[in-house]
């Protein structure tokens, strides 16, 4: 390093001319960086996980979902419903969204004497303006279960948007929009409106993060460099020492930027505190070399001997303490979240650039003639260092023994860590966002969508009726909710139309009510690739890591128990041998479907009790008035508009009559046996007459089917709480379930199927094959949570490795290599414990803590070892040459830990709460570096005596006695 500092000293123009003018380029570029706060490019976009997150976007038209909250006192107001409709109307007609549905223009399904009417839950878009008509759409919305925790909470006070947005659009630009029209509209209603808008979901979690990156930035910024010029003042008492480091890390601030704008990268969520990091980091070299260089110039020593003297001495040690910093921060490069890799490479280059710019820019304006400032004879802390070399060098096995007890500690603590990568913690707590977030999770069950996608038929049967499984088993997940697909649509309209929420047996039954809702607006959001693709969702109420993993792992084993090859059986062609064992197969599906949907409203069924019921409803008869309620059904069809024939009451009531009698609790007559009594009792066409019996066959099959479940709706809801069984959509989930005791049709796994009917296949009515996957967010966050931990694990290995690497070879010895990472160690220890009992998850930012602090806070022991080194060799005396160390390298220590801890101290007024913890975690891990490298390390070198120590010490004191003698 002498000879590179002299001839930088020699061309020292030329050096700050190239400095200045490389500033001015990167500033230059710097001033056109970007913000990038989407979380989707963070992910690694090659994982198998994050490319089908980001198909469900490009097939289903977005994956970006944001919601309006419209907050009152009451939604249905006539007032609150325009302000809603207005809202609606114009997030249509913003450039950037691609779907809008809320309360005002949501299809809905209706019965009507002509069967199934599809259309506006608002007619036309009117609303209705008198109390009474108010009241009945608030009663007639808050029974709908596919209405309520979607577009309106259940106590009725919040209203939701729902927003698709465009992925080919800028989001940032889109939400920006969304805020100005909903300004303009609000503004417009009277002032006595108690309305509140609240704006959740992806893109305006984005949307807000952006802003964060922004407010971070532009006050963090002036505030750490207050703080930092304020210690460095402090420290060294000299305009030099305040201007020169910060004069580094500004350059190499801008420097970075700029490359970044080179490289085509912009500031996100963590590079957007990148400029912080390098102003609490940057000036560490800076504060090392000048305190070296008063030092040297007290003595008499010229500026430029000093400056050449300074560098030759410390060149080498600030070369290692950068290069293990880069290391730490380095590591972070195995993480799979790109703004991590980029958040560590780029604060590494910007330690590289802090390091060029103090090996060239300080030697050449030091060199100019900085004077020392004045001091005192006697310093108070030197006095103070003195005591504490004292104290260390008489007690160093009671600092060690103090030191154990934090192994102890940290074996208790830090099993306590949750891991925990709740994003939504970037929104800082109590704002809007924030508080939109929570709305979402306590009255609409959360903004993040558990996703499955379905490949197959979606118009058979067997497809839609597992589908319909899968929704059941979802939503008695613990935190799933209000699940939604093709499935639950088709079985909604077949409850409207035919009062059972369940989905037809028939192909022809299915295309019917699919041809109903075809081409609306809603059936892009669910249905892809002409009708052979689907996506199931389910509401997930939390991003918190412990229990989204828990769901998506639930989610995943019940996945992996679905066969994709199924069997559609046709119990009345299974001999009377094998059919008992298929009918045990149809009771389980059904006890399965019953059990998760008490689960799903907070019910535990009693096993036993449940297997009962659902034996009984399986062989149960039909009600002793069943031939009453069959001669008043088919009585009720021949006198409507619908029927075949138009017939007179007498006619009407013969027929009625002549059919009831055909019916006992076990049977009822088919189409063969209605059609001969038609022509029995009244006078009709042959033709007709088959219409006709056609129509009454389902009549009649419906309404026993519906008579022979009563007695079995009856006993599950005698072991429910009595206010349940009055809940409309729990009596449809429970009549829905039980009608497939009337089904003929099983469905099932076809390996399954063959090994029970083995050679009497022929009641299998055909396969069917189809596919399905877990594709959601979720899925990605799960993933990354467990590879947290075996990433932390890399990245402390990969750090502590090269360090002890780099230590060994810089002061020639493996024993002091080990020796030096132990103060880090019981550090990271201190952190972790903190963690613990602090009860701070591990997430994204905390789990880079453990890695960065390596790099940071081996540069104490390198410093504080070279030092001591230095001392002992001098010296020759142990004690002596520690308080010579504490006093000088320690002083510069302790201003750098300070200087670093004020930086990321500084952290606490960011917006996020990651970055908050992040920040006063890394400040605490600093000054406990710090102590422990002051205090544990000459510890550690005292009792177990390094090579240099003895050598030094024996040769100091042979040296001594030389002289006596001579």
């Amino acid at each position: 390093m002498y000879g590179l500092s002299k001839i930088i000293i020699k061309y020292r123009w030329v050096v700050i001319i190239l400095i200045t003018a490389a500033t001015i380029f990167f500033g230059w570029r710097a001033s056109k960086i970007g913000l990038n706060a989407d979380f989707s490019t963070y992910l690694n976009q090659s994982d198998p996980l994050v490319e089908r997150y980001n198909r469900i976007g490009e097939v289903f038209g977005s994956n970006s979902i944001g919601i309006a909250l419209i907050s009152s006192k009451n939604i249905f107001s006539e007032e609150n419903l325009q302000l809603i409709k207005k809202l609606t109307n114009a997030y249509r007609n913003i450039d950037g969204i691609s779907y809008v549905t809320s309360l005002t223009n949501v299809v809905d399904f209706k019965k009507t004497e002509w069967g199934l009417e599809v259309g506006r839950l608002l007619n036309k878009g009117i609303i209705p303006q008198s109390k009474e008509e108010l009241k009945n759409l608030k009663n007639y919305v808050m029974n709908k279960d596919r209405f309520v925790g979607n577009l309106v909470s259940s106590d009725g006070t919040i209203s939701a948007i729902i927003l698709k947005f465009d992925k080919s659009k800028s989001e940032i630009s889109t939400s920006i929009k969304i805020n100005e029209v909903t300004s303009k509209i609000v503004a417009s209603m009277p002032s006595s409106s108690n309305v509140k808008i609240y704006f959740g979901g992806m893109p305006f979690l984005v949307f807000n993060m952006t802003t964060l990156i922004t407010s971070n930035f532009t006050v963090l910024t002036p505030l750490m460099i207050l703080f930092l010029l304020l210690v460095l003042f402090v420290g060294l008492r000299h305009w030099a020492g305040v201007v020169f480091p910060m004069l580094v890390v500004l350059i190499s601030i801008v420097w970075t930027t700029g490359i970044m704008n080179l490289l085509g990268l912009k500031f996100n969520l963590l590079t957007g505190i990148m400029p912080v990091i390098l102003l609490a980091l940057g000036s560490a070299d800076g504060i090392h070399l000048l305190k070296r260089y008063f030092e040297i110039r007290r003595k008499g020593t010229s500026a430029v001997d000093a400056a050449i003297g300074t560098y030759g001495e410390m060149g080498v040690p600030i070369l290692f303490t950068t290069i293990t910093t880069m290391v730490g921060f380095s590591s972070l490069v195995i993480s799979d979240f790109s703004v991590i890799k980029e958040f560590g490479l780029l604060t590494a280059l910007g330690m590289l650039i802090a390091l060029l710019t103090t090996v060239t820019l300080l030697p050449a304006l030091l060199s100019f003639g900085v004077k020392p400032p004045k001091v005192k004879e006697k310093k108070a802390t030197g006095n103070f260092m003195n005591k504490v070399g004292s104290l260390i060098y008489n007690h160093p096995l009671v600092i060690l023994l103090s030191s154990g007890l934090i192994v102890i500690i940290s074996v208790i603590a830090i099993p306590l860590i949750n891991k925990d990568v709740d994003w939504t913690l970037c929104l800082q707590k109590g704002s809007n966002p924030y508080h939109a977030e929570m709305l979402l999770r306590e009255k609409f069950g959360g903004s993040l969508p558990v996703d499955i996608v379905i490949d197959g038929d979606l118009k058979d049967p067997a497809v839609l009726h597992i589908m319909r499984l899968f929704e059941q088993k979802l939503e008695s997940i613990p935190r799933l909710s209000k699940s939604q697909s093709i499935a639950s649509i088709i079985a909604e309209m077949n409850n409207v139309m035919n009062d059972r929420y369940s989905i037809p047996n028939q192909r022809q039954g299915i295309s019917n009510l699919w041809f109903l809702i075809e081409g609306k607006d809603m059936m892009d959001q669910i249905t892809a690739n002409d009708d052979k693709e689907a996506l199931l969702s389910v509401k997930l109420d939390t991003w918190h890591t412990e229990y989204l993993v828990k769901a998506v792992d639930s989610v995943e084993s019940f996945l992996k128990t679905i066969p994709k090859k199924i069997a559609v059986i046709d119990l009345n062609k299974v001999p009377y041998n094998i059919k008992n064992k298929l009918i045990k197969l149809k009771k389980e599906e059904i006890y399965n479907s019953l059990n998760w949907t008490l689960e799903k409203y907070g019910i535990t069924p009693d096993k036993n009790r449940l297997e009962k019921i659902v034996d009984k409803a399986t062989n149960s008869a039909a009600g002793d008035n069943i031939n009453a309620s069959i001669q008043n059904a088919v009585a009720d069809y021949l006198k409507s508009p619908q029927a075949e024939a138009e017939l007179n009451i007498n006619s009407v009531n013969r027929l009625s009559s002549s059919i009831s009698k055909l019916v006992d609790k076990k049977s009822y007559p088919d189409s063969t046996q209605i059609y001969s009594a038609i022509l029995s009792e009244v006078k009709v066409n042959k033709e007709d007459a088959g219409f006709l019996a056609a129509s009454l066959e389902q009549i009649v099959k419906d309404t026993f089917g519906e008579n022979r479940i009563q007695s079995s709706i009856a006993r599950v809801n005698a072991i429910v709480p009595s206010n349940l069984d009055l809940n409309s959509n729990f009596k449809r989930d429970i009549t829905g379930i039980l009608w497939a005791v009337n089904e003929n049709y099983l469905y099932t796994g076809y390996k399954k199927a063959e090994d029970l009917l083995g050679q009497n296949n022929n009641s299998i009515v055909r396969t069917v094959k189809w596919n399905f996957y877990n594709a959601g967010m979720p899925s990605v966050l799960s993933q990354m949570e467990a590879e947290l931990t075996p990433t932390q694990t890399e990245s402390l290995l990969i750090t502590l490795i090269f360090v002890v690497i780099i230590l060994s070879l810089l002061f020639r010895s493996s024993l002091v290599g080990a020796l030096a990472v132990i103060p880090i160690i019981l550090t990271i220890l201190i952190n972790f414990s903190v963690m613990g009992f602090g009860n701070i998850g591990l997430d994204s930012f905390t789990s880079m803590i453990a890695s960065i602090a390596i790099g940071l806070g081996i540069d104490y022991a390198i410093h504080f070892t070279s030092r001591f080194k230095k001392e002992i060799k001098e010296e020759g005396d142990t004690l002596k040459a520690l308080q010579n160390t504490l006093g000088t390298t320690g002083i510069s220590i302790l201003t750098n830990a300070f200087s670093v801890g004020l930086g990321f101290i500084v952290l606490l007024a960011a917006g996020g709460q990651h970055i908050r913890r992040f920040g006063g975690l890394t400040s605490l891990t600093m000054i406990v570096s710090a102590f422990l490298t002051l205090t544990l390390l000459p510890s550690l070198f005292i009792l177990i005596k390094p090579k240099f120590l003895k050598v030094f010490t024996k040769e100091r004191k042979q040296k001594k006695t030389i002289g006596f003698r001579s």
